[in-house]
């Protein structure tokens, strides 16, 4: 019997506990008519609380009318809260750059993660069944995904999202509806051939199950298990070598790049996954489809010695030689600039905020310079007035001091590890053409302070 097998993988992956509140997608198919009835058959032995949502995605005029008016009317006939959407999924999928379905499916997900919101806390139940399951692996298989992708939806899935048809067949459910007299409605748009998953559950299964292998969907099913159990190991190596090299900071994740190479390619992909997923918990990350830790990836496979990564949900992920950072927002792009600095006072540099505090000084031997990287002090005799800030420019040179030749300022920039795109953020010192400090890392050779110099000039970025 179909609601003994629904109580078996109810037990078996703990999909309820006594006192849950559900919210139960319900579209007025069969299968989502059927869970209703079910979870409302162990509505008191688990003492459910019990939400209904429908969503009309904006696509079936008249069709989404009569489902609608179905749905609440099931509502009301067990007496259970009936929460409505209604979207226009075309303008959405458009706007986002997304395919029909997926478009679909995240306003259906943004839609539950309100009512969870709004309800405080629960799960969401969806009516998936094991024929879903196949088309699932089977779509997965034809676009290319690893065993990640490979094994399938999930029964439970982030504790929450709960799946308690997915090991029976939809002819099964069909029979029940039959037998209990449920009823529902079908949707005209899973017979027409423009998506992938019809032409699959239409076409392509049952050619395969007449002419090449009858029980197709069953050996589907079982390998998605199969490859559910092997994925569940990785995914506890992979939480281990994640906790191993992960160190968090206020407003990201960071990680020296070594130690993730230390570690075999399946695990370095699912670290990047993780990474994701703990920068960024609120957003409804997809089963199986991980574009930006694939990106990530790739690009680390192969990686330049820095680089800047800008990705959605807001993150950035930046790459410093052997650091890895993933954080929040973004690297403002610094314009060129140029200030000149009066020899006493402050002078303010909007483009990187920063405050340039500059103090002529005669030179006491005996007091100790500051050892601060924003602080210099110069021979003033040697400099040519006025002074000027300003950040790099090609071809910029220097003489590093403690060198006794010029060297391009590119090429420092690159001895000492400072990437692309945090240069034009560094402040040059400047006096007539010549660089004099290079702000934070080296003074220029032929201005420091020697036993001849009588005045200094001591400069503070701030």
């Amino acid at each position: 019997m179909l609601i003994e097998q629904v109580r078996r993988t109810i037990d078996h992956y703990h999909l309820l506990e006594k006192g849950d509140r559900v919210i139960v997608g319900v579209s007025a198919g069969v299968d989502s008519m059927v869970l209703l009835h079910l979870l409302n058959e162990f509505r008191r032995e688990f003492d459910l609380s019990l939400i209904i949502a429908h969503i009309d995605h904006g696509l079936r005029p008249g069709e989404s009318e009569k489902e609608a008016a179905l749905v609440q009317k099931e509502s009301a006939h067990f007496n259970l809260p009936f929460e409505y959407a209604q979207f226009n999924v075309k303008e959405f999928q458009k706007s986002g750059g997304f395919s029909l379905q997926d478009a679909a499916r995240k306003l259906r997900f943004q839609f539950f993660h309100q009512l969870l919101k709004k309800y405080s806390g629960g799960k969401i139940a969806l009516g998936h069944n094991a024929d879903d399951q196949v088309e699932t692996v089977l779509l997965r298989l034809l676009r290319g995904s690893g065993l990640k992708g490979l094994k399938g939806m999930l029964p439970i899935r982030e504790r929450r999202i709960i799946r308690p048809l997915l090991e029976v067949w939809r002819e099964e459910i069909e029979d029940y509806a039959k037998e209990n007299s449920i009823p529902y409605l079908i949707d005209s748009s899973n017979f027409k051939n423009d998506y992938l998953r019809n032409r699959l559950r239409l076409n392509l299964i049952p050619f395969i199950e007449k002419d090449y292998e009858p029980g197709f969907r069953q050996t589907i099913l079982r390998t998605s298990t199969l490859l559910r159990s092997e994925n569940d190991f990785i995914e506890k190596e992979a939480e281990e070598a994640y906790q191993k090299i992960i160190h968090k900071e206020e407003n990201g994740i960071t990680f020296k790049f070594s130690s993730y190479q230390s570690f075999h390619d399946a695990l370095q992909w699912r670290v990047i996954q993780k990474v994701l997923e703990r920068m960024d918990r609120e957003s409804n990350w997809d089963e199986g489809e991980w574009s930006e830790a694939n990106l990530i990836f790739e690009k680390l496979l192969h990686p330049q010695a820095s680089f800047f990564l800008e990705l959605s949900h807001g993150l950035f992920l930046e790459k410093r030689y052997d650091m890895i950072m993933l954080r929040n927002g973004g690297i403002k792009a610094i314009p060129p600039f140029e200030v000149e600095l009066p020899i006493h006072g402050r002078t303010q540099i909007q483009e990187i905020g920063k405050e340039i505090v500059v103090e002529e000084r005669d030179w006491d031997k005996s007091q100790p310079m500051d050892e601060s990287s924003n602080v210099a002090f110069l021979d003033y005799e040697r400099l040519n007035l006025p002074l000027k800030m300003r950040n790099f420019r090609p071809g910029d040179r220097f003489q590093p001091l403690g060198t006794k030749g010029t060297q391009k300022l590119k090429e420092f920039f690159i001895d000492h590890k400072i990437p692309k795109f945090e240069r034009p953020n560094i402040p040059l010192l400047i006096s007539g053409e010549r660089i004099v400090w290079v702000v934070g890392h080296r003074i220029d050779e032929r201005f420091k302070v020697t036993s001849n110099t009588k005045k200094v000039l001591r400069v503070e970025v701030a």
